[in-house]
């Protein structure tokens, strides 16, 4: 098995499940929210006895809430990804820049 490395010292492997977690984290956001909304809403029902408007309305709310946090989410992933690639370009620029004086 082949184990990519980077500065940190961190196997290839390592960070491929990194990416993994994160990109699973989305979906969990996306169910996670919509569960909380279904289940508020359908005790506030049963409290209420407002069948199925609450159940309806924090429905659409948890569904809201998952996609955007979903959004925060990738935009974070994204964001460090970027950042990730800007480093790594400035690394490569500085080592030619060393080269070209040697």
């Amino acid at each position: 098995m082949v184990f990519r490395s980077n500065k940190s010292g961190k196997s290839g492997k390592y960070i491929d499940w990194m990416h993994a977690g994160k990109a699973s984290l989305l979906g969990i956001h996306l169910i996670t929210c919509t569960f909380v909304g279904l289940l508020i809403g359908y005790l506030l029902d049963r409290w209420l006895g407002t069948e199925p408007w609450f159940l309806l309305a924090f429905l659409f709310f948890g569904i809201a809430a998952g996609f955007k946090n979903m959004y925060v989410e990738a935009k974070k992933i994204q964001e460090e990804e970027k950042k990730k690639e800007q480093e790594k370009l400035e690394r490569m620029e500085k080592m030619e820049r060393q080269e070209k004086n040697e």
